[in-house]
């Protein structure tokens, strides 16, 4: 994942791909690869009692991250397309993408399955769900009234895709549709990391700024101590627990940012916030393994 970010990093700062080429990519990611991403796996989804604490904990620090926000945001007097954009980045992490090798090398293949879980029912539906209500509220447009939001919200692709996934649980889909289905899905990470890559080409990295300084410690600092504290009090351990510390300090999720860009949100947050969070995790999620110990 990392090369792809540098090559499409190197990419857009010495070949000088045309203006409407993230816009493009953005496009795909939003109405292709991600839907076909949900299509492919909600309907294989085993709901089990497994699942109970890594999904209510990912449901939980969606919560936790965006109720941040909203009262710093506040507080501080940020912009509305700053706040949007941190509504989006702060509260969903790179549980997948990122998530699942980092849990697996860091804690083993037993825990693999949790992180599976935290991911696909905690941030990736809530990503299609919470993620599609933020992109309409505080994106472009929104100042209409909550009919237009919610018809926003309805026709949002993913969101549509989530709905028909549900409805498909139990169906066998025809071969082809499901090797395209997968064939599509894949493209999702190199897309999201080109998108990425192409918007930091032509930035140098700054000191952070107040809303990505704080993004960022509530990302990779406060949501996994909070996941830590709960184990704590409620006498848990295993690698239930465990992998949901690791998946809770994941750096923001880069198919957010996209989703956020897309929206019309603060643009240099959203890069700020996955380029610097991508290159501070590498150092913050293993401390938080030295943390939970052997």
């Amino acid at each position: 994942m990392g090369l792809i970010l540098a090559v499409a990093v190197a990419a857009g700062r010495w070949l000088r791909p045309p203006e409407s080429t993230v816009a493009a990519v953005d496009w795909v990611i939003i109405n292709l690869a991600l839907p076909a991403v949900v299509l492919h796996t909600i309907p294989q989804l085993q709901l089990t009692t497994d699942a109970v604490v890594p999904v209510v904990t990912a449901w939980c620090m969606v919560f936790v991250g965006a109720a941040a926000v909203w009262v710093v945001a506040r507080r501080a007097g940020w912009s509305r397309e700053v706040t949007g954009a941190l509504l989006l980045v702060v509260p969903l992490g790179n549980t997948s993408f990122l998530g699942f090798p980092a849990v697996e090398a860091l804690l083993g293949t037993d825990a693999l399955p949790t992180a599976v879980l935290y991911d696909q029912l905690g941030t990736f539906l809530a990503l299609t769900t919470y993620g599609a209500v933020v992109a309409a509220r505080y994106g472009a447009g929104s100042a209409d009234g909550p009919g237009v939001v919610l018809r926003r919200v309805l026709v949002f692709p993913p969101f549509v895709a989530l709905m028909v996934g549900f409805g498909l649980r139990g169906v066998m889909l025809p071969e082809a549709i499901v090797g395209s289905l997968e064939l599509l899905s894949v493209t999702l990470t190199p897309l999201a990391m080109v998108s990425i890559g192409l918007r930091l080409a032509g930035r140098r990295l700054q000191t952070p700024t107040a809303p990505v300084a704080f993004g960022l410690a509530v990302r990779l600092a406060f949501m996994p101590a909070l996941v830590l504290a709960a184990a704590a009090l409620f006498n848990g351990s295993g690698p239930a627990w465990d992998a949901s510390v690791l998946e809770a300090g994941m750096p923001p999720m880069v198919t957010a940012g996209i989703v956020a860009t897309a929206a019309g949100l603060d643009d240099d947050t959203v890069v700020s916030m996955v380029g610097i969070g991508l290159v501070l995790a590498l150092a913050t999620v293993p401390l938080w393994a030295l943390v939970l110990g052997p």
